[in-house]
C-alpha cells in the first residue's frame, strides 16, 4: 500500500517536469524571429489596362515563406506599368501582371474587351507630327468635299479612341530581355534577386505607315468608310483627359464665322418626303432651343410660309435684321445665296425654351438627286448650327421616274430572263407607262425605246 503511494507521487512529479519544460519550449519557439520580406500589394482593385500610380499601392511586411517567387517589393517597380489583368485589393503585386511582363506575344492580347483592332495610314502630318505612341488616346477628324458629302467639311467622328499600335511597336513592348533581375533587399542575412519589369522609354515614329486603335465594330465601319471617301487626321489628346465634346461640322462657311457657340441649337429636324413629282410640296420641320440665357429675337417669314421653287428669303422680300435668328433650308450645287430658304421662329424665344418651325417647298421642275439640309442662321450670314438632317431629294417630271444606281438594265418582259435591249446610267430620267409586279414599263425620251426595268433600280415619286 505505501509502496503504491510512493510510485502515484513519483509519476505526479514527472509529469508536472514534463510540462514545465514543455512550456518553456513554447514559449522559446514562440520568441524566435520570423523572417520577413516587403511585398507590393494593391491599396484598391486595380482594372485591367490601369496605369498604375503610387496611389494604387502599398508596401507590406509578410512573412517569407507567404510572398509569392514573382511579388514586387519596391513601389517604383510598379509605378508606370500598365495592368495587363485585373488586381484585387490586398493582393500581392506580380510582374507578371503588366503588359510589359506579359508572355504572350501579338496585338490580340492587348485589344480591350469587345474592342476590335483597326489599322489607318498615317504620316508625321497625320499623327500629330509624328509623335503618336501606343498607349495615346486620340479624336479623328474626317475631312470630306464637296462631291462626297454637297458641301466641304469636317467633323469629329470618334473620340477618346486608344492607340494599340504605331508601326509594328505595340503597346507595352520591352526590350528583348523583357524582364531583368536586380539584386533585392537582405532577407535574413542572404541576398535575394527579385524580378523587376523593365521599364521602356517609346520612342516617336515619324515615319511609321501606319497606326492601329482600339474601337468598337460600328465605329469601325464609320472609320473604314471615312477613310475611303475623304481625309482623316489624328487629334492627339492630353494624357489624363477622356471628356467627349459636342461639336457640330465645320464647314467653309462656320470656318469664316468667329469660333462661338450659338445661341440656340437645332434639336430636331426632318425633310419630307424625299422623292416627289414636279407640282408636289416638301415639308420642313425643325425644332430649336434657345441655351442662352437671354431672350433671341426673329423675324419672318413665319412659320407655315410656303416657297416655289427658285424663290429665295430676299427675292420674298424677308431680308435679314441684324442679330435676328432664322431657320433655312439649304442645298448642294450652285445657289444664289446660302440657306436660301428661311423661316422665322413665330416670336420672340426665352432663355430655354423650345419651338418647332415648319415651313413648305414646292417643286415646279425635276430636280436630279441633290443633298437638301436645314441649319440656323444668326442673319444675315452667321450660321450658327450647320448640316442637320441631311437627305438626298429627288423631284421627277409628272409620269417619270430617275434611275438610282450606277447602271440599270433595260430588258424586253418584266423578268432577268429576258433580253437586255439597253443600259441606263445614273440620274436619267424615263418616262413611266406602267407597272408589272416589280417591274416598270418605261421610255427613253430621246431614243423612244422601250422596256423594262426593276423597280428596286429606280425612284419613284411619293403617292404613286
Amino acid at each position: 500500500m505505501r509502496g503504491s503511494r510512493r510510485i502515484l507521487l513519483l509519476a505526479l512529479v514527472l509529469g508536472a517536469i514534463a510540462a514545465v519544460l514543455s512550456w518553456r519550449m513554447v514559449q522559446q519557439q514562440a520568441q524566435a524571429p520570423v523572417p520577413m520580406a516587403r511585398v507590393v500589394v494593391a491599396a484598391q482593385d486595380i482594372p485591367v489596362r490601369t496605369k498604375i500610380t503610387g496611389s494604387m499601392i502599398k508596401e507590406e511586411e509578410i512573412p517569407v515563406s507567404a510572398k509569392h517567387p514573382e511579388a514586387l517589393s519596391a513601389i517604383r517597380q510598379a509605378e508606370g506599368q500598365v495592368s495587363r489583368l485585373p488586381i484585387t485589393r490586398g493582393e500581392q503585386v506580380l510582374v507578371t501582371k503588366f503588359t510589359a511582363a506579359r508572355e504572350e506575344s501579338g496585338l490580340s492580347f492587348i485589344i480591350p474587351p469587345s474592342k476590335r483592332a483597326v489599322a489607318v495610314t498615317t504620316s508625321e502630318v497625320i499623327g500629330a507630327g509624328g509623335m503618336l505612341l501606343p498607349g495615346d488616346r486620340v479624336d479623328v477628324i474626317a475631312v470630306f468635299d464637296a462631291k462626297t458629302m454637297g458641301k466641304d467639311m469636317a467633323a469629329i467622328i470618334l473620340q477618346d479612341t486608344e492607340v494599340l499600335a504605331v508601326a509594328q511597336s505595340l503597346e507595352g513592348d520591352l526590350p528583348d530581355k523583357g524582364i531583368t533581375e536586380k539584386a533585392g533587399q537582405a532577407l535574413n542575412g542572404k541576398q535575394q534577386a527579385e524580378p523587376v519589369a523593365a521599364k521602356t522609354n517609346p520612342k516617336p515614329q515619324p515615319a511609321a505607315k501606319s497606326v492601329t486603335m482600339a474601337v468598337t465594330p460600328e465605329e469601325a465601319q464609320r472609320l473604314f468608310l471615312a477613310e475611303s471617301y475623304g481625309k482623316i487626321r489624328l487629334a492627339l489628346r492630353p494624357s489624363q483627359e477622356r471628356a467627349r465634346v459636342d461639336l457640330q461640322e465645320a464647314t467653309l462657311a462656320s470656318v469664316r464665322s468667329p469660333l462661338r457657340q450659338g445661341a440656340a441649337q437645332i434639336t430636331a429636324a426632318s425633310i419630307s418626303p424625299v422623292t416627289l413629282n414636279a407640282g408636289d410640296t416638301m415639308k420642313v420641320e425643325i425644332t430649336v432651343k434657345n441655351v442662352s440665357n437671354a431672350t433671341i429675337r426673329s423675324q419672318g417669314p413665319e412659320p407655315g410660309y410656303t416657297y416655289v421653287q427658285g424663290q429665295t428669303y430676299q427675292s420674298q422680300n424677308f431680308g435679314s435684321q441684324a442679330g435676328s435668328y432664322r431657320v433655312g433650308l439649304n442645298l448642294s450645287g450652285q445657289r444664289a445665296v446660302e440657306y436660301p430658304y428661311r423661316w422665322g421662329l413665330g416670336g420672340d424665344l426665352p432663355p430655354g425654351a423650345s419651338t418647332t418651325v415648319v415651313g413648305y417647298i414646292k417643286f415646279t421642275s425635276a430636280v436630279n438627286s441633290t443633298d437638301f439640309w436645314t441649319g440656323l442662321i444668326e442673319e444675315p450670314a452667321n450660321v450658327t448650327h450647320d448640316n442637320v438632317g441631311l437627305v438626298s431629294v429627288t423631284v421627277t417630271a409628272p409620269n417619270m421616274v430617275m434611275i438610282t444606281v450606277d447602271s440599270a438594265d433595260l430588258r424586253t418582259g418584266p423578268n432577268i430572263s429576258s433580253p437586255i435591249v439597253s443600259q441606263v446610267s445614273y440620274g436619267n430620267q424615263l418616262k413611266l407607262l406602267g407597272q408589272e409586279a416589280d417591274w416598270y414599263k418605261v421610255q427613253i425620251p430621246d431614243s423612244g425605246l422601250v422596256g423594262y426595268v426593276a423597280a428596286g433600280w429606280v425612284a419613284v415619286p411619293t403617292g404613286r
